[in-house]
């Protein structure tokens, strides 16, 4: 192999008057040390080839000089022809273009929607060194519940501590916020308390105010932009005030306006109020409750490895030797793709969806390169002549690789316009189906441009290079002679570039019918309660204090009597955390438990939910064993139902034997103990992406949320009585319900966004795979008309022409559907691992993808072929 190379390498710059002889003397030299060994001999060879690399035996290179090759006339005469070839051959030429713009404008989008998924948290000035303070659970040795949100003090301790700490600032988000607008109630979902250090963690751009105290005194507020012209209008936001009822019921002043909130990043609000504002609730939790989402900033030079090792020594000196809890730094940038954390500030995205798409793109644009590849170097004979005729007169190998390497830019110029075009139409559409807001016009858009005009390049190159190499190797003797035919290798490589085509028209297809069936299995599977006309809303809160606790209480009492009264309302229950949450809508306790005489106790995180004796009715939950809670008996104020997980966790496999024993939490023998009265059948509270978790079910009587279970002939008539029912108790704010079955389809929305991406992008792919099929069969089919002709005068029918033409393509297919099978089988296989409730891989689906994609190939090669089929032999045979 090393004299091999050599030896091309020295014809390449030796001069001819010199070569014959240099080269005896080489093969000489070789033979003599040869007897060494036979790599001794090579690399010796090489050596002397090297040492012979001189001015003094170099061919002149004169004909390839760069400025010939650009000469403007040079320019405009391979320009001229590249028209002139183009136009000549429009069918073909449209079938390159066409399929080049709709690969690349689909890359270039889906590219787009990759960067902004990848951008989220990065615009921040030092997002490098701001890391989110988190909470997980380690148990001999292992990490178990990874919790996103922290203890109030823990921040603050951790700067006192940590040298390597610049800045920390800690928040805390509501649920909701009722504001009081005039006459009108607006419910707010984006609002988060956070302290004076927020601006100099997160440098969010101030319009109006101090970035360094309008957080600091209590009852103030920061909005964004768009939120003070939503209330405010065009006057002056600052020293203005808004109500907020409910838990405040007071007036909170405006002391600052900042820009909106980025759709880019994990952490969304449009206001903010002051910590001091809920100084009460943050010294109640102390080191009690982890609630709050806690970031530092590291100073520029901190080792994070350094930070870390400190972390655990800090967590057993304030939370207790015992703890298995451990403080945690995550990058803020990885939190939208890479958290696994429960209790995210909004549901993360998905790296293996995003790495999925990214792979659908480069198939798309490697299809469309495939095609502009096939066609040109099939059509190779067609061009032989040329190629021929302009050798004869002088024309240098160099100068025809350039020639068709500009037809290649060419084609891929007026592609790209085309691309751009169709990306800046069809982006709205687009932005629709990944369900984001993140590009509002592509054609003024710098990144966009860039990216377009880098892949110009790239896909010149791609797509020409093999072509103008085939192209401009042809020997001008053996063309003249008409003897050209085109070569073994590269019949050899196009059929291996169709198999690769359908080898991502099957993963694509089959990868889609998976998708939307697991989609369909999740939507069916049996979640252990119903959610048909089951209706959910949160309660209203009073102001903290219990007086005012106790009004809201027996108004709640009051409204939940008054709705059992109607015929349209069959069950009214309560519970603290609605069905269809996400994993973090539910308490937790992360300390050790036992089953008091039955286990030892045991450390790991446990679910708890609280309920009234009417919700288990409320979704028709079963109860196996024991009996409901009986607000009647005093003796159920310390007592709990478990769940079917609950009981597998401590593996106790005789269910029925818990009850009437208790549980108790931690390791102090006096606290208190909850009689087990209850074991209920597991259900799924939340996606099917998360096997169902150990829960503890207490009773509550006044919880935050309450179940409504309508009659399905007169949900719409109960529909109406809850909402005039609402606003009779509660008219300071709104009703906001939601049906459970549709709380549950949301959890599944980033899952059917895929699946739509995946099956949207599967089309065009095949589309554009069959559009170069195409033309190729064309092609082909033109191509050998003498021989159909032939064919047809020996008595060969239509069907048996088109069945000679399908034994190459059916072989082909079958080592596609080969490849392709097992590619999906492995691909989707990894998508499948996100969920705990999964179907297994359906075998049959990719045999279906398969027999698709040979129906549309077959289908695209049987017309061409027909078309030459019919045409008559005599006419035929006497224009060949």
């Amino acid at each position: 192999m090393i004299k091999h190379l050599a030896q091309h390498f020295f014809h390449w710059f030796c001069h001819p008057d010199f070569y014959a002889e240099i080269a005896g003397d080489l093969e000489e030299f070789y033979r003599r040390n040869q007897s060494k060994s036979e790599r001794w001999a090579q690399w010796k060879y090489l050596g002397q080839v090297l040492v012979l690399f001189r001015p003094s035996l170099m061919r002149s290179f004169s004909h390839y000089s760069f400025y010939s090759l650009i000469h403007p006339a040079m320019l405009k005469n391979y320009l001229k022809i590249s028209l002139r070839n183009l136009l000549q051959h429009k069918m073909y030429s449209a079938i390159n273009i066409l399929g080049l713009a709709l690969g690349l404008a689909a890359f270039l989008l889906i590219n787009e929607y990759i960067r902004f998924e990848q951008s989220y948290d990065r615009f921040f000035t030092d997002a490098e060194r701001i890391y989110r303070l988190s909470t997980v659970q380690v148990v001999n040795g292992e990490v178990g519940v990874k919790d996103a949100m922290t203890f109030h003090p823990a921040a603050p301790v951790l700067q006192d501590e940590l040298p390597e700490v610049e800045e920390y600032t800690v928040t805390y988000k509501f649920n909701e916020l009722v504001f009081r607008q005039g006459n009108d109630l607006v419910q707010e979902k984006e609002v988060i308390a956070a302290d004076a250090n927020f601006f100099n963690v997160f440098d969010y751009e101030v319009l109006q105010g101090s970035a360094d105290d309008m957080l600091s005194e209590p009852n103030t507020l920061v909005l964004t932009k768009s939120k003070a012209e939503f209330y405010f209008d065009d006057q002056n936001p600052l020293g203005q005030t808004l109500k907020i009822l409910g838990e405040f019921n007071r007036t909170f002043k405006v002391t600052g306006v900042i820009e909106d909130v980025p759709e880019n990043t994990n952490y969304k609000f449009n206001m903010l109020i002051s910590d001091e504002s809920i100084k009460a609730r943050y010294e109640q939790d102390d080191w009690n409750g982890f609630n709050y989402y806690s970031y530092l900033k590291l100073r520029p030079q901190a080792s994070l490895t350094e930070v870390e090792s400190k972390l655990e020594d800090l967590s057993i000196k304030y939370m207790g030797e015992q703890t298995t809890l451990r403080f945690n730094l995550f990058p803020i940038a990885d939190i939208h793709l890479k958290s696994d954390y429960t209790y995210e500030a909004e549901s993360p995205g998905s790296e293996k969806a995003v790495a999925f798409t990214q792979i659908i793109a480069l198939f798309i644009l490697f299809i469309a390169w495939i095609n502009y590849i096939n066609l040109s170097t099939a059509r190779a004979i067609n061009r032989a002549k040329e190629v021929g005729l302009r050798k004869v007169v002088g024309a240098y190998k160099v100068q025809l690789m350039v020639q068709f390497l500009f037809e290649a830019l060419l084609v891929n110029f007026l592609a790209a316009l085309i691309a751009l075009l169709v990306s800046e139409l069809t982006l709205p559409y687009f932005r629709q189906l990944v369900g984001k807001e993140f590009l509002q016009h592509v054609w003024n858009y710098p990144p966009f441009l860039t990216s377009l005009l880098v892949f110009l390049g790239v896909g010149t190159i791609a797509s020409g290079f093999y072509p103008a190499l085939v192209l401009s190797g042809f020997r001008p003797v053996a063309v003249l002679k008409g003897k050209y035919r085109n070569t073994k290798s590269g019949t050899v490589l196009r059929k291996g570039l169709v198999v690769v085509q359908f080898v991502a028209s099957v993963v694509l297809i089959a990868g889609t019918f998976i998708v939307n069936r697991q989609l369909q299995y999740m939507q069916e599977k049996d979640l252990g309660i119903s959610t048909d006309h089951v209706v959910g809303f949160r309660m209203p809160r009073g102001e903290n204090n219990e007086e005012a606790n106790e009004q809201v209480n027996s108004k709640v009492t009051s409204f939940k009597d008054a709705l059992r009264q109607h015929s349209a309302i069959e069950v009214v229950g309560g519970t603290s955390n609605l069905p269809g949450g996400d994993g973090s809508d539910i308490n937790s306790n992360a300390g050790k438990l036992r089953i008091v005489g039955l286990t030892d106790r045991q450390i790991g995180t446990t679910y708890l939910q609280f309920n009234d004796e009417h919700f288990l009715d409320a979704v028709s939950m079963q109860l196996l064993y024991g009996r409901n809670f009986d607000r009647t008996r005093v003796a159920d104020s310390l007592v709990v139902m478990v769940n079917q997980a609950f009981l597998r966790r401590f593996n106790i496999a005789d269910e029925q034997a818990v009850l009437n024993e208790f549980i108790q939490f931690g390791e102090d023998e006096s606290n208190s103990k909850y009689e087990i009265i209850g074991v209920v059948k597991d259900f799924n509270r939340t996606s099917l992406k998360s096997s169902v978790e150990p829960t503890l079910y207490f009773p509550e009587y006044a919880p935050a949320a309450s179940v409504i279970k309508l009659s399905p002939d007169q949900y719409q008539e109960g529909l109406a009585y809850l909402q005039e029912t609402w606003a009779s108790f509660f008219p300071d704010t709104p009703l906001d319900y939601t049906f459970l079955d549709d709380r549950f389809a949301a959890l599944y929305e980033q899952d059917r966004r895929f699946g739509q991406i995946f099956g949207t992008l599967s089309v065009l792919a095949i589309l554009i795979a069959i559009l170069g099929l195409f033309g190729l069969s064309s092609f082909m089919a033109a191509q050998r008309t003498m021989e159909v002709g032939v064919r047809k005068v020996l008595g060969a029918s239509i069907p048996n022409i088109i069945g000679i033409f399908y034994q190459d393509f059916l072989v082909l297919l079958g080592i596609a559907g080969l490849v392709g099978i097992l590619a999906t089988f492995f691909g989707m296989n990894i998508w499948l691992e996100n969920y705990a409730y999964r179907i297994d891989f359906p075998w049959w689906m990719t045999v279906v993808a398969l027999g698709i994609v040979a129906a549309f190939a077959l289908m695209t090669v049987g017309y061409q072929v027909y078309q030459v089929a019919i045409l008559n032999p005599a006419k035929t045979l006497r224009d060949e």
